[in-house]
């Protein structure tokens, strides 16, 4: 989940946000980190391990059939090749979580993840499962880019198209669409034009604000490249313009649920372990980071901002209180603490990815809720380590496994006691930031 793009529109990059745990210097790349997994060449990327548009559907519309608890939904198309996007609902409890995977087509393993959760959850008579099943009712978008996560492109340069998947979406921009052409629309790699959809979210709800439509000329920075939207007392930089008709469809999704829990997957570049490594041997790769969304009450905990900053919305997001704000960084110390137990390993290299608002992603546009009278959500976000076109399918069963563990143990102690209280929030803190970043070998 690169966030460059904010930066270069915020100009927050003046503040010297380039420490770890968000946009991270550009790294040593000449010498490979051991540690593992080593990514591969351009001609060894191979994506056959991951399902298909087809394949998912399948295996969706099968789970639906054989369970008598799960249901299917088609709530959006793909704007490029006309894909449906699916949601799943089961669960019978109080809780209510909504689930998002795969919103950038080149990080796909939360889609396997949530396709596995999705079979367990529907077809197991488990205690753990009826457990579950009897406290959380869950809303599951397991694969939000239908087009990103089987683009093709050259990517080798041998003249002929790859399975590589990319971040954004192909859906071309036309005078009329929006007031200007916003900075995460772009054509590479490709070629074709796209969104990066997890810049396109508003916090407004449709019900009262259409951005493509209702924003002001004095709303745009002066590259006219990204919408600075004013609402309730703060300005919203770099706001999206619900412009793809998948985010549309996850908008429409999350207000209906108006979800307790809110839990987003992604993939980010390989990073170090910060300290890990010595004389003696190599520095250990993190595996995955994880992001708590949270609001003033804990601006003093930023890792990039003083306490007192100005304007607090590039620091943390107002419109959580602080009850929101404490569960959201419990859920992500519970899932630190239930993979540290796991013993020394890969589950012991967790991080912590450094948080500030973007005002167009899923969590910061989604969670103050307002489309549910500004009763605000707690979010989470996970980031498995490297897209599709550094590793293909590489390592998959580590980054699987990692994700499951986190997603089950969420949802057994989300069961237990939902606002998990016996979790502390300086397990989340005393996390480190990732550290260094590896550069791709090509």
């Amino acid at each position: 989940m690169q966030r460059r793009h904010f930066l270069k529109t915020t100009g927050i990059a003046s503040l010297g946000l380039t420490a770890a745990g968000s946009v991270s210097a550009n790294p040593d790349g000449d010498t490979y980190r051991p540690g593992g997994p080593k990514q591969g060449s351009a001609n060894s990327i191979n994506l056959n391990a991951f399902h298909t548009n087809e394949e998912l559907t399948k295996a969706l519309t099968k789970v639906e059939q054989r369970s008598g608890r799960v249901s299917l939904e088609e709530i959006a198309r793909s704007a490029g090749r006309n894909d449906p996007v699916w949601e799943v609902k089961v669960g019978n409890g109080d809780t209510k979580v909504h689930l998002i995977t795969q919103i950038h087509g080149d990080e796909p393993t939360g889609t396997e993840v949530a396709l596995k959760v999705i079979k367990q959850l529907g077809l197991s008579d488990s205690k753990q499962v009826d457990h579950i099943l009897d406290n959380l009712s869950f809303t599951i978008i397991p694969r939000v880019n239908p087009y990103g996560a089987m683009y093709h492109y050259d990517y080798n340069g041998d003249g002929s198209e790859e399975w590589i998947a990319r971040r954004q979406n192909t859906q071309a921009w036309e005078e009329g669409d929006s007031r200007y052409e916003p900075y995460y629309h772009y054509d590479s790699p490709g070629g074709d034009p796209g969104y990066d959809m997890n810049r396109d979210f508003n916090v407004r709800p449709p019900s009262e604000f259409n951005p493509r439509t209702d924003d002001e000329a004095s709303w745009w920075g002066e590259d006219e490249e990204a919408m600075h939207m004013p609402y309730e007392g703060h300005t919203l930089f770099a706001s999206g313009l619900r412009l793809a008709p998948e985010i549309r469809g996850v908008t429409e999704s999350f207000n209906e649920t108006d979800p307790d829990y809110a839990i987003t997957h992604h993939h980010k570049g390989g990073n170090l372990y910060p300290g890990s490594g010595d004389g003696n041997k190599p520095a250990k790769q993190t595996l995955l980071s994880v992001m708590a969304s949270y609001g003033e009450s804990y601006l003093d905990r930023s890792p990039f901002f003083p306490d007192d900053h100005t304007p607090v919305s590039q620091a943390v997001n107002p419109f959580l209180d602080e009850e929101t704000s404490t569960r959201s960084i419990k859920l992500n110390s519970l899932v630190i603490e239930a993979l540290a137990e796991r013993g020394n390993s890969v589950f012991d290299s967790v991080t912590r990815y450094g948080y500030y608002p973007l005002w167009g992603s899923y969590l910061d546009g989604m969670c103050p809720n307002f489309a549910n009278g500004g009763d605000s959500v707690p979010g989470m976000l996970y980031e498995t380590a490297y897209q599709t076109d550094d590793l293909g399918q590489k390592a998959l069963g580590r980054m699987l496994q990692l994700t499951s563990v986190g997603f089950l143990e969420s949802f057994e102690a989300l069961a237990d006691d939902p606002s998990l209280g016996d979790t502390s929030v300086e397990t989340y803190f005393d996390t480190p930031l990732y550290g260094e970043g590896i550069q791709r070998r090509r």
